[in-house]
């Protein structure tokens, strides 16, 4: 097997598959992405993967 396979092993095993194409822009991953990629000064941490999760990463919070 050679690791590209074993990749795709291991993420088959898991329920998962590796993906050609970038995710949806409207998906978690998507979003996140477009996020980091507008916002290249900031380190993209776990709160910023909780908003993406929870549709909230970019908007500005209410006061």
């Amino acid at each position: 097997m050679t690791p590209d396979t074993d990749l795709a092993f291991a993420l088959q095993v898991a329920g998962a598959e590796l993906a050609e194409t970038p995710p949806p822009a409207d998906s978690p991953l998507g979003r996140l992405r477009l996020f980091a990629a507008a916002n290249p000064e900031l380190k993209v941490n776990s709160g910023h993967v909780r908003q993406a999760l929870a549709g909230t990463l970019g908007r500005a919070k209410k006061a």
